[in-house]
């Protein structure tokens, strides 16, 4: 024992010794050499380098070391390796938009094998600022420890990553390493000593022969959401398609409003709220598929509210006066029942009986909104009043009261003297904590818009004052927690960070801007985006063979999740796309975020996110299961919260706990009528196919675009000039159509 504590402190003495030629006043005598402003690579011997000039010192940052390396081969742009089984080439490259300079390694294999590429990086200081690594796998102020995680029990959870990047930075500069070709499966795990952190991709299958493989070296200035610009480049590197749906928005839209009728709950008057979900096989409750008499007795949030909006726009296109009156039953059941204590709020969910008897959460305790069904909730509460005043705004005369006079009070009591709000309260509106959660104040930046549209009805003062003093809070919280400033909505951990998270503090401040016109809160928005693109770098999983996902050609370019664990990537699954149609609200807001901005990369990123969820199954692929007729069988959700650890990821394919929670879809037809089926902005010369179409080409000299129909049926869409109406286009099957946008 006393000698592995001395070789490890011999370790650190030897590291500390080192260290200090990390850092030069000249770069080091070497082989070859490539120079671009402050970034160095050099070879030394048989290793390549990584230096950045900062504060008058060459800072080594990563190091590659090439096995049987023979010969060195410099030019004035590139630097040419030669080994026993391959021949690299060193050149650098430059992303103008994302201002981002970065090393290329272009490796051609001979005989490529397991293609292993292994860089070795260098802290500034002996604990990191961030570190991000696999897919849900992120640190902050700490060393990563040993990966991949040693759980026997897990045995669902794959045992290596395959996102395509390795960050981490500390004292102000940064490391990342990637990969690009996409198409070919990769395992990405890092390495870490004591003295060492490393990164390593290799290929999941050996290669017997010639392959071509590109990598980069990123690094120099930044902090964490600096990981996002590189994400950025990647993007433009990668040309893997995104996913193709069955079918196209308003068909796929219609497909699970249709099913609205069969989740009415039982008992009560039909139509004035919903059941969020309906689970089979959870822990054996249901082994029969018993329904118990409110389905799953849990209608979530505020996504019946949603239904009412719909509802309430059915009827202004129909005049059907019962598409109206469903509107105002659920008006009157969220906003007018079950108020808490005293106040003019109510509880943003609905519980059933079983409630009462179920198990503690399957994941740790204190997950979510849902079992704490006499707290109220700020994720949920202000979402519900939000949607609840969208309906106001249009139409008072669907609510019995001034409703959003009535509740003005109430909501300002639960702002905190420093401008947060609490994630829970007590029925007479006093802070509860919430067992499980080290932050208490989770979800602060949801009561933004709900705030902002407060204010928009009685225009009261004292609410914009609210709302711009939760504001400057989060923009504080953004700044001392970074990416975790938005962790905690649904997962409620600090060390995790969360779509909901993203999603709300991304919407926060868009309606700020939309509000106050001021550009602080449109960089804000950027700078959130930028933590966004962290999670969204690109990352590409090979489907099954024979799974469900590769029948329908599902691909995962642009994913995003549910909830980013510190975990591997359970998505290897299949077993869900998402966990969440949060996935399709977040398309729509970098739709906005693109709006504001003019920057194509946000649309680009928005139509690969919510195409990505629009996945729905057929009987046919359903055979076999005995809740068939019992579930929503035309679009598919697994519920990964519910199934990861109860063990039913086991075998590439869910098995039984189907989730009907799928309002949030209802986003999608806020895309199709902001931003049509193809979107073209002559200003900034752009058009996107969002509708199941693509753009093949553009000429905005000449004013024609050429659009591709990627269904193999007959499809209508509308086209959008500037952001307004033009005219409907139709197609034939795969049609490809030139569009004289002049017409």
């Amino acid at each position: 024992m006393y000698e592995k504590i001395f070789e490890r402190q011999q370790k650190i003495v030897d590291y500390t010794q080192k260290a200090k030629y990390y850092k030069l006043p000249e770069l080091p005598e070497c082989r070859a050499k490539l120079v671009r402003g402050n970034r160095a690579v050099v070879v030394v011997d048989d290793t390549v380098r990584a230096y950045y000039f900062w504060r008058n010192l060459w800072r080594k940052k990563a190091e590659r070391k090439i096995e049987n390396l023979f010969s060195v081969e410099a030019e004035t742009d590139k630097i040419v390796l030669r080994s026993a089984d391959a021949e690299t080439t060193l050149f650098f490259a430059c992303d103008p938009e994302e201002n981002e300079e970065y090393l290329v390694w272009e490796i051609n294999y001979s005989d490529a094998g397991n293609g292993v590429f292994r860089s070795s990086y260098f802290h500034e200081g002996a604990i990191s600022d961030f570190t991000y690594i696999s897919f849900k796998y992120i640190v902050r102020k700490e060393n990563p420890p040993p990966y991949p995680f040693e759980k026997s029990w897990s045995d669902y959870f794959c045992r290596g990553a395959n996102n395509r990047i390795f960050y981490t930075c500390s004292g102000h500069l940064y490391f990342g390493c990637a990969y690009l070709e996409t198409e070919i499966d990769r395992v990405s795990a890092p390495e870490r000593d004591d003295t060492e952190l490393a990164q390593i991709f290799r290929l999941r299958e050996t290669v017997a022969g010639p392959l071509k493989l590109h990598y980069y070296w990123f690094f120099g200035e930044g902090g964490e959401e600096h990981m996002g610009h590189l994400s950025n480049v990647l993007w433009r590197l990668d040309d893997s398609p995104v996913h193709t749906p069955q079918t196209d928005i308003a068909d796929f839209v219609e497909k699970f409003t249709s099913i609205w009728s069969r989740s009415e709950l039982k008992g009560i008057e039909p139509g004035d709220h919903y059941a969020a979900h309906f689970l089979s096989e959870f822990f054996g409750q249901f082994k029969d598929g018993y329904r118990p008499p409110d389905q799953f007795g849990c209608s979530w949030l505020e996504y019946d509210m949603l239904k009412a909006n719909e509802f309430f726009r059915r009827w202004k296109v129909s005049g059907d006066e019962n598409e109206r009156e469903h509107a105002k039953k659920i008006i009157r059941f969220y906003l007018y029942n079950h108020f808490a204590g005293d106040s003019h709020l109510t509880y943003p969910f609905h519980t059933g009986a079983f409630m009462h008897d179920i198990m503690p959460f399957c994941e740790k305790t204190g997950w979510g909104a849902p079992f704490e069904a006499e707290a109220l909730d700020s994720l949920a509460l202000p979402e519900m009043i939000y949607d609840a005043l969208t309906l106001y705004l249009q139409d008072e005369t669907l609510f019995p009261t001034k409703y959003p006079f009535d509740i003005i009070d109430d909501v300002l009591k639960l702002q905190q003297t420093d401008g947060h709000f609490r994630r829970l309260y007590w029925s007479d509106l006093s802070p509860t904590e919430k067992p499980g959660w080290i932050s208490q104040y989770s979800a602060t930046q949801t009561w933004i818009p709900a705030l902002a549209k407060i204010y928009q009805a009685p225009r009261d003062e004292r609410v914009r004052q609210a709302y711009l003093k939760t504001a400057e809070r989060c923009i504080l919280d953004i700044e001392e927690l970074g990416l975790f400033s938005m962790g905690g909505c649904e997962t409620d951990y600090p060390d995790l960070w969360d779509v909901d998270g993203y999603r709300t503090m991304l919407w926060a401040f868009l309606d700020l801007y939309d509000e106050e016109k001021d550009p602080r809160f449109l960089a804000v928005a950027e700078k959130i985006q930028l933590f966004g693109s962290t999670m969204q770098v690109g990352y590409n999983i090979p489907n099954v063979p024979g799974s469900f996902y590769d029948s329908v050609g599902w691909r995962s370019r642009g994913m995003i999740s549910t909830s980013y664990y510190t975990y591997p990537d359970y998505s290897r699954t299949q077993c869900t796309a998402t966990g969440n149609q949060s996935v399709a609200w977040v398309g729509y807001l970098l739709l906005r975020l693109y709006r504001a901005t003019g920057k194509a990369i946000y649309a680009q990123r928005a139509i690969a996110t919510f195409r990505q969820v629009m996945i729905f199954r057929d009987e046919k692929s359903l055979e076999g299961n005995p809740f068939r007729d019992e579930i929503l069988y035309s679009i598919y959700e697994n519920n990964p919260q519910m199934d990861d650890e109860s063990g039913l990821y086991k075998h590439s394919y869910p098995e039984n706990s189907y989730s009907l929670f799928i309002d949030l879809y209802l986003y999608l037809g806020e895309i199709l009528r902001e931003f049509g089926g193809i979107a073209v902005y002559p200003d900034q010369k752009h058009a996107f196919g969002i509708d199941c179409v693509t753009v093949e080409k553009s000429d905005f000299g000449h004013r024609v675009i050429v659009v591709r129909n990627e269904l193999s049926r007959p499809h209508e869409t509308t086209l959008f000039i500037g952001g307004k109406f033009a005219r409907k286009v139709t197609f034939n099957a795969n049609e490809t159509k030139t569009i004289n946008l002049g017409e």
